[in-house]
Protein backbone atom coordinates (compact mmCIF):
# COMPACT_ATOMS: atom_id res chain seq x y z
CA UNK A 1 0.00 0.00 0.00
CA UNK A 2 1.40 3.37 -1.02
CA UNK A 3 2.39 5.71 1.76
CA UNK A 4 0.19 8.80 2.11
CA UNK A 5 2.18 12.01 2.42
CA UNK A 6 1.82 13.88 5.73
CA UNK A 7 -0.45 16.72 4.56
CA UNK A 8 -2.87 14.57 2.51
CA UNK A 9 -2.76 12.15 5.44
CA UNK A 10 -3.90 14.93 7.79
CA UNK A 11 -6.98 15.43 5.63
CA UNK A 12 -7.87 11.73 5.81
CA UNK A 13 -7.15 11.46 9.55
CA UNK A 14 -9.20 14.57 10.36
CA UNK A 15 -12.21 13.36 8.40
CA UNK A 16 -11.98 9.89 9.97
CA UNK A 17 -11.83 11.40 13.45
CA UNK A 18 -14.92 13.40 12.51
CA UNK A 19 -16.73 10.16 11.74
CA UNK A 20 -17.06 10.82 8.02
CA UNK A 21 -18.00 7.67 6.14
CA UNK A 22 -17.77 7.15 2.41
CA UNK A 23 -16.52 10.03 0.30
CA UNK A 24 -19.07 12.85 0.62
CA UNK A 25 -18.63 16.15 -1.24
CA UNK A 26 -16.05 18.52 0.25
CA UNK A 27 -15.89 22.26 -0.37
CA UNK A 28 -12.29 23.53 -0.55
CA UNK A 29 -11.91 27.23 0.28
CA UNK A 30 -9.28 28.35 -2.24
CA UNK A 31 -8.09 31.95 -2.36
CA UNK A 32 -5.21 31.20 -4.73
CA UNK A 33 -2.55 31.81 -2.08
CA UNK A 34 0.09 29.22 -1.22
CA UNK A 35 -1.70 27.62 1.72
CA UNK A 36 -5.01 27.07 -0.05
CA UNK A 37 -3.10 25.92 -3.14
CA UNK A 38 -1.51 23.21 -0.99
CA UNK A 39 -4.95 22.25 0.37
CA UNK A 40 -6.31 21.82 -3.14
CA UNK A 41 -3.37 19.70 -4.29
CA UNK A 42 -3.31 17.54 -1.13
CA UNK A 43 -7.06 16.92 -1.27
CA UNK A 44 -6.83 15.61 -4.82
CA UNK A 45 -4.32 12.98 -3.62
CA UNK A 46 -6.83 11.37 -1.24
CA UNK A 47 -10.34 12.31 -2.43
CA UNK A 48 -12.14 11.61 -5.72
CA UNK A 49 -12.34 14.57 -8.09
CA UNK A 50 -16.11 14.29 -8.49
CA UNK A 51 -16.54 14.88 -4.75
CA UNK A 52 -14.39 18.04 -4.55
CA UNK A 53 -15.71 21.57 -5.08
CA UNK A 54 -13.21 24.41 -5.39
CA UNK A 55 -14.82 27.51 -3.84
CA UNK A 56 -13.44 31.01 -4.38
CA UNK A 57 -14.78 34.25 -2.86
CA UNK A 58 -13.85 37.40 -4.74
CA UNK A 59 -13.97 40.32 -2.28
CA UNK A 60 -13.08 42.97 -4.83
CA UNK A 61 -10.60 44.54 -2.41
CA UNK A 62 -7.54 44.26 -4.68
CA UNK A 63 -6.99 45.38 -8.28
CA UNK A 64 -5.97 41.84 -9.21
CA UNK A 65 -8.98 40.18 -7.54
CA UNK A 66 -10.56 39.12 -10.83
CA UNK A 67 -7.25 37.68 -12.00
CA UNK A 68 -7.11 35.55 -8.84
CA UNK A 69 -10.58 34.21 -9.57
CA UNK A 70 -9.49 33.21 -13.07
CA UNK A 71 -6.32 31.62 -11.62
CA UNK A 72 -8.38 29.48 -9.22
CA UNK A 73 -10.81 28.49 -11.97
CA UNK A 74 -7.89 27.38 -14.13
CA UNK A 75 -6.50 25.31 -11.23
CA UNK A 76 -9.84 23.58 -10.81
CA UNK A 77 -10.19 22.95 -14.54
CA UNK A 78 -6.69 21.50 -14.74
CA UNK A 79 -7.48 19.09 -11.88
CA UNK A 80 -10.90 18.18 -13.29
CA UNK A 81 -12.71 19.68 -10.30
CA UNK A 82 -15.96 21.59 -10.05
CA UNK A 83 -15.45 25.33 -9.54
CA UNK A 84 -17.80 27.77 -7.80
CA UNK A 85 -17.16 31.47 -7.19
CA UNK A 86 -19.01 34.27 -5.46
CA UNK A 87 -18.33 37.96 -6.04
CA UNK A 88 -18.89 40.41 -3.20
CA UNK A 89 -19.59 44.10 -3.55
CA UNK A 90 -16.32 45.68 -2.39
CA UNK A 91 -16.15 48.11 0.50
CA UNK A 92 -13.45 50.05 2.26
CA UNK A 93 -12.84 51.78 5.56
CA UNK A 94 -12.83 50.64 9.20
CA UNK A 95 -13.91 47.08 9.82
CA UNK A 96 -13.11 45.84 6.34
CA UNK A 97 -11.29 42.78 7.73
CA UNK A 98 -14.30 41.80 9.81
CA UNK A 99 -16.65 42.40 6.89
CA UNK A 100 -14.51 40.34 4.50
CA UNK A 101 -14.28 37.44 6.94
CA UNK A 102 -18.00 37.40 7.68
CA UNK A 103 -19.04 37.65 4.05
CA UNK A 104 -16.48 35.06 2.98
CA UNK A 105 -17.92 32.43 5.32
CA UNK A 106 -21.48 33.24 4.30
CA UNK A 107 -20.50 32.85 0.65
CA UNK A 108 -18.74 29.53 1.35
CA UNK A 109 -21.84 28.33 3.20
CA UNK A 110 -23.98 29.28 0.20
CA UNK A 111 -21.71 27.29 -2.10
CA UNK A 112 -21.72 24.28 0.24
CA UNK A 113 -25.52 24.19 0.52
CA UNK A 114 -25.93 24.51 -3.24
CA UNK A 115 -23.54 21.56 -3.71
CA UNK A 116 -25.19 19.44 -1.02
CA UNK A 117 -21.97 19.49 1.03
CA UNK A 118 -21.87 19.64 4.81
CA UNK A 119 -18.10 20.22 5.16
CA UNK A 120 -16.00 23.25 4.23
CA UNK A 121 -12.20 22.78 4.39
CA UNK A 122 -9.75 25.65 4.87
CA UNK A 123 -5.95 25.73 4.93
CA UNK A 124 -5.43 27.34 8.35
CA UNK A 125 -2.22 26.05 9.91
CA UNK A 126 -0.35 26.16 13.24
CA UNK A 127 1.15 29.59 12.64
CA UNK A 128 -2.32 30.96 11.90
CA UNK A 129 -3.47 29.44 15.18
CA UNK A 130 -0.77 31.22 17.14
CA UNK A 131 -1.43 34.50 15.34
CA UNK A 132 -5.15 34.25 16.06
CA UNK A 133 -4.59 33.61 19.77
CA UNK A 134 -2.14 36.53 20.00
CA UNK A 135 -4.54 38.89 18.20
CA UNK A 136 -7.34 37.94 20.57
CA UNK A 137 -5.04 38.44 23.54
CA UNK A 138 -4.23 41.95 22.34
CA UNK A 139 -7.95 42.65 21.98
CA UNK A 140 -8.59 41.52 25.55
CA UNK A 141 -10.40 38.26 24.78
CA UNK A 142 -11.39 35.92 27.59
CA UNK A 143 -10.54 32.22 27.99
CA UNK A 144 -12.88 31.13 25.21
CA UNK A 145 -11.29 33.50 22.72
CA UNK A 146 -7.74 32.64 23.79
CA UNK A 147 -8.48 28.98 23.06
CA UNK A 148 -7.98 29.81 19.41
CA UNK A 149 -9.40 27.96 16.44
CA UNK A 150 -10.68 24.39 16.46
CA UNK A 151 -9.90 21.69 13.93
CA UNK A 152 -13.66 21.24 13.52
CA UNK A 153 -16.17 23.99 14.27
CA UNK A 154 -19.47 25.34 12.91
CA UNK A 155 -19.12 27.59 9.89
CA UNK A 156 -19.50 31.17 11.22
CA UNK A 157 -23.00 32.33 10.39
CA UNK A 158 -24.01 28.83 9.24
CA UNK A 159 -24.07 26.49 12.27
CA UNK A 160 -25.66 23.70 10.21
CA UNK A 161 -22.36 23.29 8.33
CA UNK A 162 -18.95 22.24 9.65
CA UNK A 163 -15.70 24.07 9.10
CA UNK A 164 -12.71 21.68 8.97
CA UNK A 165 -9.08 22.81 9.35
CA UNK A 166 -7.01 19.65 8.74
CA UNK A 167 -3.65 21.48 8.73
CA UNK A 168 -4.08 23.23 12.08
CA UNK A 169 -1.31 21.15 13.67
CA UNK A 170 1.11 21.64 10.76
CA UNK A 171 3.58 24.53 10.65
CA UNK A 172 3.60 27.07 7.85
CA UNK A 173 7.05 25.80 6.94
CA UNK A 174 5.58 22.33 6.30
CA UNK A 175 3.07 23.75 3.82
CA UNK A 176 5.84 25.78 2.18
CA UNK A 177 7.97 22.64 1.87
CA UNK A 178 5.07 20.72 0.29
CA UNK A 179 4.50 23.53 -2.24
CA UNK A 180 8.17 23.51 -3.20
CA UNK A 181 8.38 19.72 -3.44
CA UNK A 182 5.42 19.59 -5.84
CA UNK A 183 6.43 22.71 -7.77
CA UNK A 184 3.11 24.44 -7.08
CA UNK A 185 2.36 27.96 -8.22
CA UNK A 186 0.16 30.46 -6.41
CA UNK A 187 -0.74 34.15 -6.20
CA UNK A 188 0.55 36.65 -3.66
CA UNK A 189 -1.91 38.99 -1.94
CA UNK A 190 -0.12 42.31 -1.30
CA UNK A 191 -2.45 43.05 1.62
CA UNK A 192 -0.67 40.27 3.55
CA UNK A 193 2.28 42.66 3.91
CA UNK A 194 0.24 45.76 4.74
CA UNK A 195 1.21 46.88 8.29
CA UNK A 196 -2.14 48.63 8.71
CA UNK A 197 -3.70 45.23 9.45
CA UNK A 198 -3.21 43.85 12.95
CA UNK A 199 -2.73 40.26 11.75
CA UNK A 200 0.22 41.28 9.58
CA UNK A 201 1.92 43.09 12.46
CA UNK A 202 1.36 40.12 14.77
CA UNK A 203 2.64 37.71 12.11
CA UNK A 204 5.85 39.67 11.64
CA UNK A 205 6.60 39.66 15.39
CA UNK A 206 5.83 35.96 15.77
CA UNK A 207 7.93 35.03 12.73
CA UNK A 208 10.88 36.85 14.28
CA UNK A 209 10.37 35.00 17.57
CA UNK A 210 10.09 31.62 15.84
CA UNK A 211 13.20 32.33 13.79
CA UNK A 212 15.15 33.01 17.00
CA UNK A 213 13.72 29.93 18.74
CA UNK A 214 11.79 27.37 16.70
CA UNK A 215 10.21 25.91 19.86
CA UNK A 216 8.21 29.15 20.25
CA UNK A 217 5.54 27.82 17.90
CA UNK A 218 5.07 24.48 19.67
CA UNK A 219 5.17 25.98 23.16
CA UNK A 220 2.51 28.44 22.04
CA UNK A 221 0.37 25.62 20.67
CA UNK A 222 0.73 23.65 23.92
CA UNK A 223 -0.57 26.67 25.83
CA UNK A 224 -3.50 26.93 23.43
CA UNK A 225 -4.27 23.22 24.03
CA UNK A 226 -4.50 23.93 27.76
CA UNK A 227 -6.73 26.92 27.09
CA UNK A 228 -8.96 24.78 24.91
CA UNK A 229 -9.52 22.27 27.71
CA UNK A 230 -10.43 25.10 30.08
CA UNK A 231 -12.58 26.66 27.37
CA UNK A 232 -14.48 23.38 26.92
CA UNK A 233 -15.37 23.39 30.62
CA UNK A 234 -16.49 27.02 30.52
CA UNK A 235 -18.33 26.56 27.26
CA UNK A 236 -20.37 23.68 28.67
CA UNK A 237 -21.41 25.86 31.60
CA UNK A 238 -22.11 28.81 29.30
CA UNK A 239 -24.35 26.64 27.11
CA UNK A 240 -26.32 25.52 30.15
CA UNK A 241 -26.73 29.13 31.28
CA UNK A 242 -27.71 30.17 27.76
CA UNK A 243 -30.35 27.48 27.51
CA UNK A 244 -31.86 28.57 30.80
CA UNK A 245 -32.09 32.16 29.48
CA UNK A 246 -33.73 31.35 26.15
CA UNK A 247 -37.26 32.64 25.61
CA UNK A 248 -39.70 30.34 23.86
CA UNK A 249 -41.23 32.76 21.35
CA UNK A 250 -43.18 32.02 18.21
CA UNK A 251 -43.39 33.89 14.94
CA UNK A 252 -46.53 35.83 14.25
CA UNK A 253 -48.44 34.54 11.21
CA UNK A 254 -47.37 35.53 7.73
CA UNK A 255 -50.45 37.73 7.47
CA UNK A 256 -50.33 40.12 10.40
CA UNK A 257 -53.34 42.07 11.57
CA UNK A 258 -55.88 39.87 9.82
CA UNK A 259 -59.34 41.07 10.75
CA UNK A 260 -58.06 42.88 13.83
CA UNK A 261 -56.92 39.62 15.43
CA UNK A 262 -53.47 38.03 15.28
CA UNK A 263 -54.14 34.45 14.31
CA UNK A 264 -51.93 31.54 15.25
CA UNK A 265 -49.35 33.50 17.23
CA UNK A 266 -48.69 30.66 19.60
CA UNK A 267 -47.83 27.15 18.55
CA UNK A 268 -49.12 23.85 19.80
CA UNK A 269 -51.28 22.62 16.93
CA UNK A 270 -50.63 21.17 13.52
CA UNK A 271 -49.13 23.75 11.21
CA UNK A 272 -48.20 26.02 14.11
CA UNK A 273 -45.16 28.26 13.64
CA UNK A 274 -41.81 27.07 14.92
CA UNK A 275 -40.29 28.50 18.08
CA UNK A 276 -37.71 31.24 17.76
CA UNK A 277 -34.49 30.41 19.58
CA UNK A 278 -32.45 33.62 19.39
CA UNK A 279 -34.20 35.66 22.10
CA UNK A 280 -32.93 35.73 25.66
CA UNK A 281 -34.26 36.84 29.03
CA UNK A 282 -32.36 39.73 30.54
CA UNK A 283 -33.62 38.84 34.02
CA UNK A 284 -32.19 35.31 33.87
CA UNK A 285 -28.79 36.45 32.62
CA UNK A 286 -28.60 39.34 35.10
CA UNK A 287 -29.01 36.91 38.01
CA UNK A 288 -25.83 35.06 37.02
CA UNK A 289 -22.41 35.99 38.43
CA UNK A 290 -20.85 38.56 36.05
CA UNK A 291 -18.21 36.14 34.72
CA UNK A 292 -20.81 33.50 33.86
CA UNK A 293 -23.14 36.06 32.30
CA UNK A 294 -20.25 37.22 30.12
CA UNK A 295 -19.52 33.68 28.95
CA UNK A 296 -23.21 33.10 28.21
CA UNK A 297 -23.24 36.25 26.07
CA UNK A 298 -20.14 35.02 24.24
CA UNK A 299 -21.84 31.69 23.57
CA UNK A 300 -24.88 33.55 22.24
CA UNK A 301 -22.72 35.67 19.95
CA UNK A 302 -20.92 32.58 18.68
CA UNK A 303 -24.29 31.04 17.81
CA UNK A 304 -25.12 34.18 15.83
CA UNK A 305 -21.91 33.77 13.85
CA UNK A 306 -20.29 36.87 15.36
CA UNK A 307 -16.63 37.32 16.15
CA UNK A 308 -15.75 37.19 19.82
CA UNK A 309 -15.71 40.72 21.26
CA UNK A 310 -12.79 42.20 23.15
CA UNK A 311 -13.10 42.50 26.90
CA UNK A 312 -13.92 46.19 26.59
CA UNK A 313 -16.48 45.55 23.87
CA UNK A 314 -18.10 42.77 25.86
CA UNK A 315 -18.34 45.17 28.81
CA UNK A 316 -20.30 47.61 26.65
CA UNK A 317 -22.55 44.82 25.36
CA UNK A 318 -23.22 43.68 28.93
CA UNK A 319 -23.92 47.25 30.06
CA UNK A 320 -26.47 47.87 27.31
CA UNK A 321 -28.17 44.47 27.42
CA UNK A 322 -28.02 43.54 31.10
CA UNK A 323 -27.19 46.49 33.32
CA UNK A 324 -28.78 49.65 31.87
CA UNK A 325 -31.96 50.79 33.61
CA UNK A 326 -33.76 52.14 30.55
CA UNK A 327 -36.41 50.16 28.71
CA UNK A 328 -34.10 49.40 25.78
CA UNK A 329 -30.49 49.15 24.69
CA UNK A 330 -28.67 48.49 21.47
CA UNK A 331 -25.08 47.76 20.44
CA UNK A 332 -23.58 47.28 16.96
CA UNK A 333 -21.18 44.34 16.88
CA UNK A 334 -19.60 42.51 13.95
CA UNK A 335 -22.31 43.32 11.43
CA UNK A 336 -25.31 42.86 13.74
CA UNK A 337 -27.44 44.92 16.07
CA UNK A 338 -27.66 43.43 19.56
CA UNK A 339 -30.95 44.66 20.99
CA UNK A 340 -32.82 44.73 24.27
CA UNK A 341 -36.38 45.81 24.87
CA UNK A 342 -37.57 45.44 28.46
CA UNK A 343 -36.65 41.88 29.47
CA UNK A 344 -36.04 40.61 25.96
CA UNK A 345 -32.63 40.40 24.25
CA UNK A 346 -32.38 39.70 20.53
CA UNK A 347 -30.42 40.63 17.41
CA UNK A 348 -30.95 41.80 13.83
CA UNK A 349 -28.62 42.25 10.88
CA UNK A 350 -30.19 45.67 10.26
CA UNK A 351 -32.92 47.78 11.78
CA UNK A 352 -36.00 48.36 9.63
CA UNK A 353 -36.17 51.80 8.05
CA UNK A 354 -39.04 54.13 9.03
CA UNK A 355 -41.80 54.27 6.42
CA UNK A 356 -42.24 57.41 4.34
CA UNK A 357 -45.83 58.36 3.34
CA UNK A 358 -46.81 57.03 -0.12
CA UNK A 359 -50.17 57.54 -1.88
CA UNK A 360 -51.74 54.58 -3.69
CA UNK A 361 -55.07 53.15 -4.86
CA UNK A 362 -56.66 49.78 -4.29
CA UNK A 363 -58.52 48.40 -7.30
CA UNK A 364 -59.54 45.02 -5.95
CA UNK A 365 -56.14 43.29 -5.98
CA UNK A 366 -55.78 40.30 -3.65
CA UNK A 367 -52.16 41.29 -3.00
CA UNK A 368 -50.52 44.66 -3.43
CA UNK A 369 -46.95 45.90 -2.88
CA UNK A 370 -46.67 49.57 -1.96
CA UNK A 371 -43.12 50.97 -1.63
CA UNK A 372 -41.84 47.50 -0.76
CA UNK A 373 -44.61 46.81 1.80
CA UNK A 374 -46.81 43.83 0.95
CA UNK A 375 -50.51 43.73 1.79
CA UNK A 376 -53.16 41.07 1.38
CA UNK A 377 -56.82 41.99 0.69
CA UNK A 378 -59.51 39.33 1.13
CA UNK A 379 -63.07 40.17 0.15
CA UNK A 380 -65.82 38.62 2.30
CA UNK A 381 -69.46 38.36 1.38
CA UNK A 382 -71.97 39.85 3.86
CA UNK A 383 -72.28 37.92 7.10
CA UNK A 384 -69.18 35.79 6.50
CA UNK A 385 -66.39 35.57 9.06
CA UNK A 386 -62.70 35.60 8.13
CA UNK A 387 -62.46 32.12 9.64
CA UNK A 388 -65.36 30.00 10.98
CA UNK A 389 -63.25 29.19 14.04
CA UNK A 390 -63.50 32.86 15.03
CA UNK A 391 -67.29 32.76 15.49
CA UNK A 392 -66.99 32.23 19.24
CA UNK A 393 -64.31 34.90 19.47
CA UNK A 394 -66.52 37.32 17.55
CA UNK A 395 -69.44 36.57 19.85
CA UNK A 396 -67.32 37.16 22.94
CA UNK A 397 -65.92 40.45 21.67
CA UNK A 398 -68.95 41.97 19.97
CA UNK A 399 -71.95 40.34 21.62
CA UNK A 400 -73.09 38.30 18.65
CA UNK A 401 -71.78 35.66 16.25
CA UNK A 402 -71.43 35.97 12.51
CA UNK A 403 -70.09 39.53 12.42
CA UNK A 404 -67.82 40.58 9.56
CA UNK A 405 -64.21 41.18 10.62
CA UNK A 406 -63.04 43.56 7.85
CA UNK A 407 -63.64 47.04 6.45
CA UNK A 408 -66.49 48.06 4.19
CA UNK A 409 -65.25 47.69 0.63
CA UNK A 410 -66.48 51.17 -0.27
CA UNK A 411 -64.13 52.73 2.31
CA UNK A 412 -61.11 51.32 0.46
CA UNK A 413 -62.32 52.08 -3.07
CA UNK A 414 -63.21 55.75 -2.58
CA UNK A 415 -60.32 58.07 -3.38
CA UNK A 416 -56.60 57.75 -2.75
CA UNK A 417 -55.18 55.72 0.13
CA UNK A 418 -52.03 56.59 2.03
CA UNK A 419 -49.36 54.18 3.26
CA UNK A 420 -47.88 55.72 6.40
CA UNK A 421 -46.45 54.89 9.81
CA UNK A 422 -48.41 55.34 13.01
CA UNK A 423 -48.61 58.61 14.96
CA UNK A 424 -48.82 59.14 18.71
CA UNK A 425 -52.37 60.52 18.48
CA UNK A 426 -53.71 57.64 16.31
CA UNK A 427 -56.48 55.59 17.83
CA UNK A 428 -57.72 52.20 16.69
CA UNK A 429 -60.66 49.95 17.51
CA UNK A 430 -59.35 46.40 17.04
CA UNK A 431 -62.79 44.71 17.17
CA UNK A 432 -66.19 45.86 15.92
CA UNK A 433 -68.10 47.53 18.74
CA UNK A 434 -65.08 47.59 21.01
CA UNK A 435 -63.57 50.67 22.59
CA UNK A 436 -61.07 52.88 20.82
CA UNK A 437 -57.49 52.56 22.04
CA UNK A 438 -54.35 54.64 21.60
CA UNK A 439 -52.04 53.14 18.95
CA UNK A 440 -49.05 54.00 21.14
CA UNK A 441 -50.51 52.30 24.22
CA UNK A 442 -51.39 49.18 22.24
CA UNK A 443 -47.79 48.94 21.03
CA UNK A 444 -46.51 49.31 24.58
CA UNK A 445 -48.87 46.63 25.87
CA UNK A 446 -47.84 44.29 23.08
CA UNK A 447 -44.15 44.83 23.86
CA UNK A 448 -43.13 46.14 20.43
CA UNK A 449 -39.83 48.06 20.70
CA UNK A 450 -39.52 51.68 19.66
CA UNK A 451 -37.05 50.94 16.83
CA UNK A 452 -39.74 48.87 15.07
CA UNK A 453 -42.77 51.11 15.54
CA UNK A 454 -42.17 53.59 12.70
CA UNK A 455 -41.62 50.66 10.33
CA UNK A 456 -45.08 49.21 11.02
CA UNK A 457 -47.43 50.16 8.17
CA UNK A 458 -50.75 51.92 8.57
CA UNK A 459 -53.26 52.78 5.83
CA UNK A 460 -55.26 56.03 5.86
CA UNK A 461 -58.06 57.19 3.59
CA UNK A 462 -58.10 60.42 1.57
CA UNK A 463 -59.20 62.32 4.68
CA UNK A 464 -56.29 60.97 6.74
CA UNK A 465 -58.60 58.69 8.75
CA UNK A 466 -56.98 55.49 9.99
CA UNK A 467 -58.24 52.36 8.22
CA UNK A 468 -55.62 49.76 9.11
CA UNK A 469 -52.67 49.61 11.52
CA UNK A 470 -50.21 46.72 11.71
CA UNK A 471 -49.96 44.55 13.69
CA UNK A 472 -53.48 45.11 15.06
CA UNK A 473 -55.57 45.05 11.91
CA UNK A 474 -58.50 47.07 10.62
CA UNK A 475 -59.87 50.07 12.48
CA UNK A 476 -63.48 49.04 13.10
CA UNK A 477 -66.49 51.31 13.70
CA UNK A 478 -67.82 52.00 17.16
CA UNK A 479 -71.18 50.84 18.53
CA UNK A 480 -72.86 54.24 18.05
CA UNK A 481 -71.02 55.73 15.10
CA UNK A 482 -72.36 58.95 13.63
CA UNK A 483 -73.22 59.71 10.00
CA UNK A 484 -71.41 58.63 6.90
CA UNK A 485 -68.88 61.45 7.21
CA UNK A 486 -67.78 60.48 10.71
CA UNK A 487 -64.27 59.02 11.17
CA UNK A 488 -66.08 56.06 12.73
CA UNK A 489 -68.81 55.65 10.12
CA UNK A 490 -70.35 52.15 10.43
CA UNK A 491 -69.66 49.52 7.83
CA UNK A 492 -72.49 49.10 5.34
CA UNK A 493 -74.19 45.79 4.81
CA UNK A 494 -72.20 45.11 1.65
CA UNK A 495 -68.97 43.21 1.18
CA UNK A 496 -66.16 43.47 3.68
CA UNK A 497 -62.40 43.48 2.98
CA UNK A 498 -59.92 41.95 5.38
CA UNK A 499 -56.58 43.77 5.15
CA UNK A 500 -53.37 42.05 6.29
CA UNK A 501 -49.72 43.03 6.29
CA UNK A 502 -47.45 40.34 4.84
CA UNK A 503 -44.72 40.86 7.41
CA UNK A 504 -41.06 40.07 6.61
CA UNK A 505 -40.01 36.79 8.21
CA UNK A 506 -37.20 38.29 10.29
CA UNK A 507 -39.61 40.67 12.04
CA UNK A 508 -42.52 38.34 12.78
CA UNK A 509 -41.34 37.12 16.17
CA UNK A 510 -41.29 40.76 17.36
CA UNK A 511 -44.98 41.12 16.58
Amino acid sequence: MARIEPLPGLIVATLRALGVTGQPPLVLAVSGGRDSRVLLHAATRVWPAEALIVAHVQHGLQPAAEDWLVFCRDLADAAGLRFEARRLTPRDGPGVESWARQQRYLALADIARAAGAGLVLTAHHANDQLETAQMRRLRGAGPLGLAGMRVVAPVPGAPDLRLVRPFLTAARATLAGYAGEHDLDWVEDPSNRDPRFLRNRVRARLDEAIERDETTLWRGLATIDEMQREADRRRAMAERDLQSARLQLFNAPTEVGAGGLSLGERGGSAGAPAAVQDSLSRAVLARLPPARAAEALRAWLAGLGCRMPSRARLGEISRQLLEATGSEGRVWHDGRWLLRYRDRIDSLAELPAPLAPVAFRWDGETELVVAGVRFSFRVLEPGRLLDPSLASVGAAVTGGPGLDMGLAEQRLRTGTLLLDHGQRNDRIRVAPGGRSRSWRNLLQERGIPTWLRRALPVIRDDQARLLFAAPFGCNHPGPQAAGADSPEAPCDTGRQVVVSWLAPAHLRHWL
